[in-house]
């Protein structure tokens, strides 16, 4: 059995895979040390965890794994990779957009855009299995908190999708205008990638992607799974699975 992680900024996504098939899948928003080591301890077969890592501690989880006689690596522009990496600071490369890359190269033949709408929205160009490059800019929550942290009086709110046209109270203001202001953003980048090429796979993924999926134009495939699935066949690549 393979053991996957994702440990993000707000939640941790767990995948238990059998060979290329999820078996498990969890979010977990109090990710801990002692969690994943009730979680190995319950099953015996897990020979093999690689992790996405944005705020835990490496020496933790490896002394974990030491331990319990788990073999373990964290993702990086060093990892024995099933894509080429094109960019210009791997050493600054996300190991989810390294993740996502390789997910989508592996599932989906031909040229991808990843659009991963997360903590920050992540573009990603993977051309066959080249990582190109992409872009990043702020994601739902982030946009929503910046306008309250940085303003005196306006206030923080919690999302949810607008029933107004045009804002009619500085709440709905601000509804409209983030969840507006991301549709147009997704669908103007799209459109930028489409141009240059024009049979270029269109992927979604992430927490709030079904919040914008029905307003964003010439989606070919939502795949809510993606990163898990890149990180397993990272597992493959690595181990000669």
């Amino acid at each position: 059995m393979n053991l996957v992680l994702d440990v993000g900024n707000t939640s941790t996504k767990l995948a238990l895979f059998a060979k290329n098939t999820i078996i498990e899948f969890i979010v977990i928003n109090n990710f801990s040390i002692p969690y994943l080591r009730e979680y190995i301890e319950n099953r015996q077969d897990i020979k093999y965890l690689y992790y996405s890592n944005t705020s835990l501690s490496r020496k933790d989880i490896g002394n974990l794994c030491e331990e319990l006689d788990v073999k373990y690596s964290d993702i990086n522009h060093t990892s024995k990779l099933p894509i080429k990496i094109s960019y210009s600071t791997p050493e600054t490369l996300g190991s989810d957009r390294i993740a996502l890359a390789c997910g989508a190269a592996q599932q989906y033949s031909g040229n991808n855009l990843i659009i991963d709408f997360g903590t920050c929205i992540t573009y990603d160009l993977v051309l066959g299995n080249e990582y190109i490059g992409g872009q990043i800019s702020p994601g739902l929550d982030m946009r929503l908190n910046a306008l309250n942290y940085y303003t005196e009086n306006l206030p923080k709110i919690v999302f949810k999708t607008p029933n107004v046209y045009i804002g009619n109270s500085t709440s709905n203001s601000i509804l409209v205008g983030v969840y507006e202001g991301i549709i147009f953003e997704v669908n103007g980048i799209i459109e930028k990638y489409k141009l240059r090429y024009p049979n270029i796979n269109i992927i979604t993924t992430g927490g709030a992607a079904k919040i914008f999926n029905k307003k964003i134009k010439n989606i070919n495939f939502f795949d809510s799974h993606l990163l898990m699935h890149g990180i397993n066949y990272i597992i493959a690549t690595n181990e000669q699975l």
